[in-house]
C-alpha cells in the first residue's frame, strides 16, 4: 500500500462508518426525508441504540432485536462496498493527502451507485460532494491542475446536458436526469479528459450487458423504453476508469 500507514488505517476503519452513512442518505433524501432523525427501526419505531448502530456488525444480525423485522440487505452491501472502497484509495494513492481525497471520491461513487440503482434518484448532496473531492482529487495529483478540472467538469455537464435535451426533443420524453448531468460534473473534475471519455464508454457497456443479462434471465427482449440506472454504471465505469 502506498501513503504513510496511520492515513491507511483511518481510511479503512472509516469506510464501514461512512457506508452506514450513506445507507442513511441512500434511504432517507430520495423520500425526502431529514438526514438528522434519529436512525430507528422503520418496522416497530424503536430508536437505534449505539450497539444497534455498528457498522457492518449490526447488519450482519439480519433482523432488529426488537422485532426481529429483517434489516435490508442492500445496507450491509453499501458498508462492505464503503469498505472497498477504502481499500482501493490505499491501493491506487501515491500520497497520504490523495488517499483521503481518492476515498472521498470513492465513497461518494458508492452512495451514488446505490441511490441511482435502489431509487432512480442521484441527490444533489452526493453529487456536490462528489464535485468538491473531484476538484481536491485534482488539486493532489500529479499532473493535474484546477483549470483543467473546472473545464473538463463542465465539458460532462454540456455534453450530457446536450443529449438530455436532444433525446427529449427527438423522443418526447426523458432519457437522462439532471442528476446524470451534474453528476459528470464531477466524473469530469476528478478523472480529467483522459480518463472521462473512458468512463463513459465503460458505463455504456456496462449498462447495456446489465440491460441484455436481465432480458436473457427473464426470457424476453430488451425493452428499449425500459428506465435505466445510468448513474450506478456512471460510477462502476469511473471505477474501471481509475483501474486502468
Amino acid at each position: 500500500m502506498t501513503g504513510d500507514w496511520p492515513v491507511v488505517l483511518f481510511v479503512l476503519l472509516a469506510g464501514p462508518a461512512v457506508g452506514s452513512f450513506l445507507g442513511v442518505v441512500v434511504d432517507r433524501l430520495p423520500e425526502g426525508r431529514s438526514l438528522w432523525t434519529p436512525s430507528a427501526c422503520a418496522a416497530c419505531g424503536t430508536r437505534l441504540g449505539p450497539r444497534d448502530l455498528v457498522p457492518i456488525l449490526s447488519a450482519l444480525r439480519g433482523r432488529c432485536r426488537h422485532c426481529g423485522t429483517a434489516i435490508p440487505a442492500h445496507l450491509l452491501r453499501i458498508e462492505i462496498a464503503a469498505l472497498g472502497a477504502s481499500a482501493l484509495a490505499a491501493a491506487l494513492a501515491g500520497s497520504p493527502a490523495m488517499t483521503l481525497v481518492l476515498a472521498a471520491f470513492l465513497w461518494c461513487l458508492v452512495g451514488l451507485f446505490y441511490a441511482d440503482l435502489l431509487h432512480f434518484r442521484l441527490p444533489d448532496v452526493l453529487t456536490g460532494a462528489l464535485f468538491i473531492s473531484g476538484m481536491a482529487l485534482a488539486l493532489v495529483s500529479p499532473g493535474r491542475t484546477v483549470p483543467e478540472a473546472l473545464a473538463t467538469a463542465a465539458a460532462g455537464m454540456l455534453v450530457f446536458w446536450l443529449l438530455r435535451e436532444g433525446y427529449r426533443r427527438f423522443r418526447g420524453r426523458e432519457g437522462l436526469g439532471l442528476g446524470d448531468v451534474k453528476m459528470m460534473a464531477g466524473l469530469g473534475a476528478g478523472l480529467g479528459p483522459e480518463a472521462l471519455p473512458l468512463a463513459v464508454l465503460a458505463a455504456a457497456v456496462l449498462a447495456l450487458l446489465v440491460a441484455f443479462a436481465e432480458a436473457w434471465r427473464g426470457g424476453r427482449r430488451m425493452n428499449p423504453q425500459a428506465r435505466l440506472p445510468f448513474g450506478a454504471w456512471l460510477s462502476g465505469g469511473a471505477v474501471l476508469a481509475l483501474l486502468l
